[in-house]
């Protein structure tokens, strides 16, 4: 029987073969947890030889989907109309997963009543929050603070609700940054639709008024988190004071 979760890694190929030699690393290190099927996407129009990083995968039964240029959010989208399942959990290029049972946490997640969307990390970050004073223009179609949305980097959701939501191909980068946290993300419309969306930590799930206490981004050792990528390494990595700017700037709070 194929597998109802189909989990969507991106091979961002011109960040070279390290990235995705990392998550494969990881994802053969740890039980997923959930029946699954692994699609590999692997984008990038600037690379003529694919074969190495094809060659990478042959360590793990999955699909594969070649793609040229464009965003995260974009190749997602297209997977999801050329590769039918029932559910999609989405990692980008820099994810690493860090624990035992990570996928299955979140199906289990997102399996509970009334829930629409999960991910690893969400924010309350927003653009305008770090543009101060009266003759700065606010960055349209973003809210000021807090903006409560998932981040993009690891989360899952139903078919039925991707296609039911505006979540267009051919996206722009700026685009693709509305589409995670402007006014009209991906967690602002499935909140209209009367649905939760929690980041899912490794003891359990958190609604948005939680999501600082799930430890998972830019607070405390983030010692919650199920998938890592290159924004809470960098978090992990750098200094006190670093730390704290960017724990403002996520929760307008120290970290």
């Amino acid at each position: 029987m194929t597998p109802t979760l189909c989990l969507v890694h991106l091979c961002w190929m011109p960040y070279g073969i390290d990235p995705p030699r990392r998550f494969l690393e990881s994802y053969r290190a740890h039980e997923a947890g959930a029946p699954h099927r692994l699609l590999v996407v692997f984008a990038g129009a600037r690379i003529e030889d694919r074969a190495p990083w094809h060659r990478l995968f042959d360590a793990v039964e999955h699909e594969r989907l070649d793609v040229g240029d464009g965003i995260d959010l974009d190749h997602y989208r297209a997977a999801v109309d050329r590769f039918a399942a029932e559910r999609y959990c989405f990692l980008n290029t820099e994810s690493v997963v860090l624990v035992d049972d990570w996928l299955g946490m979140m199906a289990r997640a997102l399996a509970e009543p009334e829930v629409g969307l999960v991910g690893a990390t969400g924010s309350y970050e927003s653009p305008n929050a770090v543009r101060p004073g009266p003759l700065r223009r606010l960055r349209p179609g973003h809210d000021p603070f807090p903006n409560p949305h998932l981040r993009t980097n690891a989360f899952a959701l139903e078919r039925e609700l991707i296609l039911d939501l505006g979540w267009p191909t051919g996206l722009t980068k700026l685009q693709a940054v509305a589409l995670e946290g402007g006014s009209r993300s991906i967690t602002r419309q499935v909140q209209e639709r009367g649905l939760q969306t929690l980041v899912v930590g490794r003891d359990g799930a958190y609604p948005p008024k939680r999501w600082r206490e799930a430890r998972t981004f830019r607070s405390g050792d983030q010692e919650n988190l199920l998938v890592s990528d290159n924004r809470t390494r960098h978090y992990h990595e750098c200094g006190r004071l670093a730390r704290a700017g960017l724990a403002w700037l996520a929760w307008q709070a120290l970290g």
